[in-house]
């Protein structure tokens, strides 16, 4: 029994009674849940890329609506007896949500497709994220753009219209698909901006949207893939990244406008830092160097903090003086060691299999120098070694 879609004939309804036509205990996860069909429901299931309404049927919690064939199946925490009436309520802050960002995906969709040819290739809406992929690449200015055309036509307050063609006629008008459609088609029209193939249900005017804001974009399988947050959750996240910016300031003791300027200071701080202990814990190797007695054969040394040019270097100096295995390890027993190791008579490519087949080493290189890293403890290098 096809299930009456009462979203179809008013976004905006936030309950209704229907009747129970079935129910069946059913795993959902790691839950036990009740699947339970009615008559006629206000719950939009997940289709369309958007996540499905939550709410309530006799204040009993509903955690998921899905759909097919046509039937609407709702997901219920407790059951229902067939034939009862129950009374249902949605979340309207979570659905008025859903439907500022839909819609506001449709304005933007709308305004590339129209402007630059881009078509939507994809779209989701979960409860944090809206994502879009368009199948051509967009520039900055491109997206500027759309995002501020956007948020004209939100400001213009353009209605939102949704509604089934006759049959007949739908051939004949040009509109926005994702996917070819069998059966009834629902169209979701704003003037001059999108008509679109749509089941989601949509704010009445665009005004409603609020705002749209473009949080982030880049290149995706050849085309664009484009972050976008409408009305409360654009204020949401505008208020949290506000709050992040006053921390910083408040932080490095500047203006907000100096923040940034701030932080490349302290970035340089840190290389300028980073060059002096480098040089440092170089002149403490070269040190350590010298004290080894020349009749040495092999040579092992272990220290903390060693850069990958400072070991190669020491390691070319002990090759020069020393016959046998020259080697460097840098880092401690927790968290494992970065090694360089050299020699003038050793296969040092065959001592780092070795390692890896041994130690679980990773890395190689050549028969004269090979470098890598092991997560194992001094002992157990040095036993192997």
């Amino acid at each position: 029994m096809k299930t009456e879609a009462l979203y179809d004939q008013d976004a905006f309804a936030r309950d209704f009674v229907g009747k129970v036509i079935s129910c069946e205990e059913v795993k959902l996860e790691d839950k036990t849940a009740y699947k339970v069909v009615l008559d006629k429901t206000v719950f939009f299931p997940e289709q369309g890329g958007q996540t499905s309404d939550i709410g309530t049927l006799d204040e009993v919690q509903v955690i998921d609506v899905q759909i097919e064939d046509d039937v609407i199946y709702h997901y219920c925490l407790n059951g229902f007896l067939i034939g009862e009436e129950v009374h249902g309520v949605i979340d309207w802050e979570h659905r008025f949500n859903n439907m500022q960002q839909h819609t506001g995906e449709h304005i933007f969709t709308g305004i590339a497709h129209n402007t630059y040819g881009a078509d939507n290739v994809g779209f989701h809406l979960s409860d944090n994220t809206v994502t879009l992929d368009l199948n051509i690449e967009l520039s900055d200015e491109q997206v500027d753009y759309i995002e501020k055309k956007a948020n004209e036509i939100i400001a213009s307050d353009v209605a939102v219209k949704a509604y089934y063609p006759n049959q007949q006629l739908l051939g004949a008008i040009n509109y926005r698909s994702k996917k070819e459609i069998n059966g009834a088609v629902r169209l979701v029209e704003i003037d001059s901006v999108d008509l679109c193939a749509c089941c989601a249900p949509h704010v009445k005017t665009t005004g409603q949207v609020g705002m749209l804001k473009v949080v982030s974009f880049g290149k995706y399988k050849g085309g664009t893939r484009v972050y976008i947050l409408c009305g409360l959750r654009a204020l949401a996240d505008y208020n949290r990244r506000m709050k992040l910016l006053e921390q910083s300031y408040q932080l490095l003791n500047c203006k907000d406008d100096e923040v940034p300027e701030k932080i490349a200071g302290l970035m340089e701080d840190k290389r300028q830092l980073e060059y002096r202990i480098c040089d440092i814990k170089a002149g403490m190797l070269t040190n350590q160097i010298e004290t080894i007695s020349p009749d040495l054969t092999d040579v092992t040394i272990f220290m903390e903090d060693l850069d990958a040019k400072t070991m190669r270097d020491g390691v070319n100096t002990l090759v020069e003086k020393h016959d046998g295995l020259c080697a460097i390890f840098s880092g401690n027993d927790e968290d494992g060691y970065n090694f360089v190791i050299g020699s003038k008579t050793r296969d040092c490519a065959a001592i780092a299999t070795g390692l890896r087949e041994l130690l679980g080493a990773k890395g190689g290189g050549s028969r004269q120098m090979a470098q890598g890293n092991v997560a194992a403890t001094r002992n157990q290098i040095e036993n192997t070694l």
